[in-house]
């Protein structure tokens, strides 16, 4: 009965330290998060940022000099705007 234990946690114990350690090298792995379409609008994105929409129709991006494009793949035409700043009576504050 201690043998078929002892055997037990030989097999265990190296997929758990896979399982551990392996996940913490995959976090540390990870791709830098993805910028949002509101945080593009915002101001907040850098040059070359892009965001795409859910349908993936409306791609927007942030060119030099704060100007951000926006594209309708579908209807193909694009339109240049300057960053939307929120107001003092915004209730985003």
């Amino acid at each position: 009965m201690v043998k078929n234990k002892l055997v037990l946690a030989a097999a265990v114990s190296p997929f758990l330290g896979f399982l551990f350690f392996g996940a913490a090298a995959v976090a540390a792995d990870d791709p830098p998060p993805r910028i949002t379409v509101n945080q593009i609008i915002r101001g907040e994105g850098k040059v070359g940022d892009v965001a795409t929409s859910k349908n993936g129709e409306v791609i927007y991006e942030v060119l030099a000099g704060g100007i951000i494009e926006v594209r309708n793949t579908r209807y193909k035409t694009a339109h240049r705007y300057g960053v939307v700043k929120p107001n003092d009576n915004s209730r985003n504050n």
